[in-house]
């Protein structure tokens, strides 16, 4: 069995997402979606809604009274942040894991993924692009192949760091030589097993390599700037974070300036610390309604 072949039998046997998962992930391609059909899956899941009215209720929003039930929620935070907390508390457990080939601890890698969510989610309001929630879920879920392939790398390691420096390639280009395949595509393939919408699978696949798409999409190009972007500034940085390139032709086809990149990249730092926080232990209301 070469590499390849022992990294794809992994993936098959890689962690199934929660069902619940699965149905909120169902809206991400559906504009007409409000917070009666996201609570009606939230409803059911106890941890899910105590996330929600946690974040609700986080200090930094600054409410005296504190939140009882998902619609008061949804009025305080918007639908958008119920949406955003319920998916990303749904997926925390599963990216909150260790990326030891990337030198990557589970926080880390929970770190940046929740940063480029946050990032490409700002690009999208900047933009005013379409179907946002499938662009902030496809961030935050796009270096879910580190985790399968890490083993695989920490074993290759300095061969793949010799093709990178004797080829000038990426750090994902070496790895898919040496290893036969790179965690993009590994990280599409777990998400095809999740039965993820298209938009996100296509996402995780292209996130390092948008030109590699027979047709780039709005939140290919997003999500590509936005990690880009965390990676540059540092934001979960492993021992590959500095060896990938920005394709400049995202950036010209999202027509970005200096100054946009600016404002959206100045509200990350203090949404990632507030976002983090929400997943602290904190006090809930004992009374939950819908």
């Amino acid at each position: 069995m070469n590499i390849r072949e022992s990294v794809v039998s992994k993936v098959t046997s890689f962690p199934t997402l929660p069902y619940m998962a699965q149905r909120l992930l169902s809206l991400t391609n559906d504009p007409e979606a409000d917070l009666s059909e996201i609570g009606k899956i939230v409803q059911y899941d106890p941890a899910l809604t105590a996330n929600v009215l946690k974040a609700a209720n986080s200090a930094f929003l600054g409410f005296s009274k504190p939140v009882e039930s998902l619609t008061e929620a949804s009025f305080r935070i918007g639908t958008n942040w119920v949406f955003q907390i319920a998916v990303s508390s749904l997926i925390y457990s599963n990216l909150r894991v260790p990326a030891e080939g990337y030198e990557l601890s589970g926080e880390d890698l929970w770190r940046h993924s929740l940063a480029v969510a946050l990032m490409a989610e700002n690009l999208c309001s900047l933009l005013k692009a379409e179907n946002a929630g499938a662009v902030f879920t496809g961030a935050l879920v796009h270096d879910i192949g580190k985790i399968a392939l890490s083993e695989f790398v920490a074993e290759e390691y300095e061969t793949i760091q010799k093709v990178v420096t004797k080829n000038n390639f990426s750090f994902e280009e070496a790895e898919e030589k040496i290893l036969g395949v790179g965690h993009a595509e590994v990280g599409a393939i777990i998400a095809e097993n999740w039965r993820f919408p298209k938009p996100i699978v296509d996402i995780i696949r292209w996130h390092h390599h948008p030109e590699g798409t027979e047709e780039p999409t709005v939140g290919i190009d997003i999500v590509h700037v936005a990690d880009s972007l965390c990676l540059m500034q540092g934001l979960g940085i492993g021992r590959d974070g500095l060896q990938y390139r920005c394709n400049n032709d995202s950036i010209l086809r999202l027509k970005l300036s200096n100054d946009l990149i600016e404002v959206a990249f100045s509200q990350v730092v203090s949404s990632l610390s507030n976002f983090e926080d929400m997943f602290t232990d904190k006090p809930v209301p004992n009374k939950v309604r819908m």
